[in-house]
């Protein structure tokens, strides 16, 4: 049996009174990723957002005339993927719970029709039921999906996640283009950083249907955002 104060991860699907879940319920098609919160003040919360839509125009619109939201931005523009800012009233947020209950999300979470998938990292049984308790008081409907106890053998602290880098390479993926994010991932799994090489820059230009000097661009440009990360983490797990 767990310890009571083992920490664990859950996959939580939850439903509440959300910005992003009420343009996703209305634009059936499109899908909102939770990327960071990254910024606020007494009355509200700014959060990065991914949007996976073709329709980001009327994405934005509808986000802009929502009743708890103040400013949208568009901060990264692409053909099906883009990013984007928005400022909202702090009621409607779940980060503050987060802080309130030591929990933390691990992976972004994403809202697709009415509900939004999240994986959260607990420190204890306690601290996720506190969470739970309190969102349930704010009209949170949670569905468990998943719980896995991390065992003292596979265990990684707290703090390791919160200062090693792990979110900071999460979020620096995330600032990645589509384009960029798919010449990084061909190398990756044909090879090219292998020793000796199992492919070449234009075997994958050729895959991802671009010139050779176009395809050594975006993938220098993605191990420019995500090379120097890799390099923090290692450092500090010395």
């Amino acid at each position: 049996m767990p310890e009571k104060n083992q920490p664990l991860i859950v996959e939580l699907e939850q439903s509440h009174q959300c910005t992003s879940i009420e343009v996703c319920d209305r634009l059936r098609d499109v899908r909102i990723k939770w990327l960071s919160t990254v910024g606020g003040d007494n009355k509200t919360v700014t959060n990065l957002f991914e949007v996976d839509s073709e329709h980001l125009k009327l994405t934005v619109r509808k986000l802009r005339e929502h009743r708890n939201v103040r400013e949208v931005q568009v901060v990264l523009l692409g053909p099906k993927r883009s990013q984007l800012t928005v400022r909202q009233d702090k009621t409607v947020a779940t980060a503050p719970y987060l802080a309130k209950t030591g929990t933390m999300w691990l992976q972004p979470t994403w809202t697709e029709k009415d509900v939004d998938h999240v994986t959260m990292l607990a420190p204890s049984y306690k601290n996720l039921r506190a969470f739970m308790d309190l969102v349930k008081e704010k009209g949170y409907d949670l569905k468990i999906k998943s719980k896995h106890y991390i065992k003292p053998d596979e265990a990684v602290s707290l703090d390791t996640f919160r200062t090693s880098g792990f979110t900071k390479l999460k979020f620096a993926s995330q600032l990645l283009t589509e384009r960029q994010m798919e010449a990084f991932d061909l190398a990756c799994r044909y090879g090219y950083y292998e020793e000796p090489k199992k492919t070449s820059i234009e075997e994958l230009a050729g895959r991802l249907g671009v010139s050779p000097s176009t395809y050594a661009e975006l993938l220098r440009k993605a191990e420019r955002k995500l090379l120097p990360v890799l390099n923090d983490i290692m450092r500090f797990m010395k």
